[in-house]
C-alpha cells in the first residue's frame, strides 16, 4: 500500500498472494488493506487536498507528463508482469502499457486547454458571467483487473490533474501492475498524500471508501451490479461509473465479409474477451450468415492458445476461475437450448493451469439464452441470425445495456439510421465494437454507466462548475 508518500503494510499485517493464471506460480504477497487502512488513506488525502488544489495547472501538467515518462522507461518490463498476472498475451500487455503514455500526454494537453466560458449577461448587459472549474475535493477510484494499466491511468491521474487528492483501490487480481503504476507516480515526484493506494478486498476497502463522508466523488469501472450498489451507498457524491455491456455487432447483407470477420475476432477474443466493451453478441444477416460463420470458425480454429510470454500466442488463459465458470455456464446454457457449437467450447489440456479455454464460436443463439442477458466476459462469439435492420436494432437494444454497439454496412443511410436508433453511448460504423480513442467521450447508456471519461471529459467528471457574476456597471469600482 502507498499512503502519504510511503509504502506501508496493512494495519494488522495481513497479506494476500497473487497467483499467475498462466503459470500457477505465486507472483507476490501484498498488504490486505482493512477498514482502518482505508479510513487513514482518506484522512491523509483530505489533509493534502488544499495543496493539490493550489498547485498550478502548469505544475500539475508537468507531473502528468513525468508519470508518462516513467511508464515509458520501464514499459517492456511492466508488460511482462502484466501478462503473467492477467494472462493476456505479452504483445497485448505491451500495447496496453504503452497506450498509457500517449493517453497521459493527451490528458496533460487537455488540462492546458481546459477552458470555461465568460460572457456578457443575456438580460443584464452590465453583468459579466464567468464559469470556473473547481475540483471535487477528495476522490475515491476503484478499478478492475481486466485493464490494470489503462483504466487506472485514465481515472487516478486525471483526478489529480483536475486538482483532487485521490485514494485508489486497485483490483486484487492485478496488484503487481498497480504497484508499478504507483512507483511511476512516486518517481515522478507527485507530492505525498496527493495519490494514495490501498490494496485489499473490495467489500472492506471499497465499501469504506464509497461510504466515507469525506470522500467527495467516486470513479468506478466494473460490473453493473457493483455499480448499482455503489450508487445506493454513495449518497450525493458525484459518481462516474463505467459499467458492463453486451456489445452487439450487426453485420448487414451488404457488408464486406473479411473486415467483418476481423472485427468479430478482435471484439470477441482480444484481452481473452475480458472487456466491458467486448463484442458479446454478433448479429449476422441471414443472406450472408453461412459464409460469415464458415470464415469465422476456420480462423478461430487457427488461433494459438498458449503461455502469454510465447511470441506465437494469440490467446492466453482466462484470468480467474469464477469468470471461466461463467463462460462455461453461458456456453452450456446455449447448447442446452438448441444452439450449435461451431468451434472451441472447452478447456485446453496439458497447460500449466486449467484456466486456458479455446476461443469459441456458438451459432444459432436466440434471445432466451444467457448470452443475451449475462456478460460472458470471455473468448466467445455468440452468433444471432436476423432478417432485416428493424429486427437487428430491436434485438440489439433488448438488454438494458448500452456501452458500445457496431454495424457493418456499405449503405450510409442504413448506418446513420442504426446510429440514431441504437441505444448506446458509442456507435461504431465499419469498426469493431471494441473501439476507443483518447479524445472521445467514453461512457454508457442505461445500465452501462453514468457520466463520461477520456481527456477533458474525465476532468469534467472530477470537477464542479462554479459561476461567478460581476456587475461591472456599479460602483464601488474605481472610475
Amino acid at each position: 500500500m502507498y499512503i502519504g508518500g510511503k509504502w506501508v503494510d496493512s494495519e494488522d499485517g495481513e497479506t494476500f498472494d497473487v497467483v499467475s493464471p498462466a503459470s500457477g506460480e505465486v507472483l507476490g504477497s501484498f498488504p490486505k488493506g482493512t477498514v482502518a487502512d482505508a479510513k487513514h488513506a482518506v484522512e491523509v488525502a483530505v489533509e493534502a487536498q488544499e495543496k493539490v488544489r493550489r498547485l498550478s495547472i502548469a505544475e500539475r501538467a508537468r507531473l502528468g507528463a513525468k508519470i508518462a515518462e516513467e511508464v515509458h522507461r520501464f514499459a517492456k518490463e511492466y508488460a511482462v508482469d502484466c501478462a503473467l498476472e492477467h494472462g493476456k498475451p505479452l504483445k497485448e500487455a505491451l500495447v496496453e502499457v504503452e497506450d498509457v503514455i500517449p493517453n497521459l500526454l493527451w490528458q496533460v494537453e487537455d488540462l492546458k486547454r481546459w477552458d470555461a466560458p465568460a460572457q456578457e449577461g443575456y438580460s443584464k448587459p452590465d453583468v459579466l458571467y464567468m464559469s470556473l472549474h473547481e475540483p471535487l475535493g477528495t476522490v475515491a477510484v476503484i478499478t478492475p483487473w481486466n485493464f490494470p494499466w489503462v483504466l487506472p491511468s485514465e481515472f487516478v491521474v486525471q483526478a489529480m490533474l483536475a486538482g483532487n487528492s485521490v485514494v485508489w483501490k486497485p483490483a486484487s487480481n492485478t496488484p503487481v501492475s498497480a504497484v508499478h503504476l504507483m512507483e511511476c507516480i512516486d518517481r515522478a515526484g507527485v507530492p505525498p498524500g496527493f495519490i494514495n493506494m490501498v490494496t485489499g478486498p473490495g467489500r472492506k476497502v471499497g465499501t469504506t471508501l464509497v461510504e466515507h463522508p469525506l470522500v467527495d466523488g467516486i470513479g468506478f469501472t466494473g460490473e453493473t451490479t457493483t455499480g448499482l450498489d455503489i450508487a445506493k451507498r454513495a449518497g450525493l457524491k458525484k459518481l462516474t461509473l463505467e459499467l458492463g455491456g453486451l456489445g452487439p455487432l450487426i453485420i448487414m447483407d451488404d457488408a464486406k465479409i473479411e473486415p467483418a470477420v476481423e472485427d468479430i475476432m478482435f471484439g470477441c477474443f482480444t484481452n481473452t474477451g475480458h472487456c466491458c466493451v467486448a463484442n458479446e453478441r454478433v448479429f449476422v444477416h441471414e443472406r450472408i450468415h453461412d459464409k460469415v460463420v464458415k470464415v469465422l470458425s476456420e480462423r478461430t480454429r487457427k488461433m494459438k492458445v498458449g503461455f502469454p510470454l510465447d511470441e506465437d500466442t494469440d490467446l492466453g488463459p482466462v484470468n480467474n476461475r469464477p469468470t471461466l465458470e461463467k463462460i462455461e455456464e453461458n456456453v452450456e446454457d446455449a447448447l442446452d437450448k438448441g444452439a450449435k457449437l461451431v468451434a472451441g467450447g472447452k478447456r485446453v489440456a496439458g497447460m500449466p493451469t486449467d484456466l486456458y479455454y479455446y476461443p469459441t464460436v456458438v451459432d444459432g443463439v436466440t434471445s432466451d439464452m444467457q448470452f443475451n442477458t449475462v456478460e460472458t466476459f470471455g473468448p466467445v462469439a455468440p452468433i444471432f441470425e436476423f432478417s432485416d435492420l428493424d429486427e437487428a436494432i430491436e434485438r440489439a437494444n433488448e438488454p438494458r445495456y448500452g456501452l458500445s454497439m457496431a454495424i457493418h454496412t456499405g449503405n450510409l443511410r442504413v448506418a446513420m439510421e442504426a446510429a440514431k436508433r441504437l441505444k448506446s453511448g458509442q456507435i461504431c460504423i465499419n469498426e469493431p465494437v471494441y473501439s476507443w480513442d483518447y479524445m472521445n467521450p467514453w461512457g454508457g447508456f442505461r445500465n452501462s454507466g453514468l457520466g463520461r471519461i477520456a481527456g477533458r471529459w474525465t476532468l469534467d467528471a472530477f470537477s464542479e462548475v462554479k459561476t461567478v457574476m460581476i456587475n461591472v456597471g456599479r460602483s464601488p469600482w474605481p472610475s
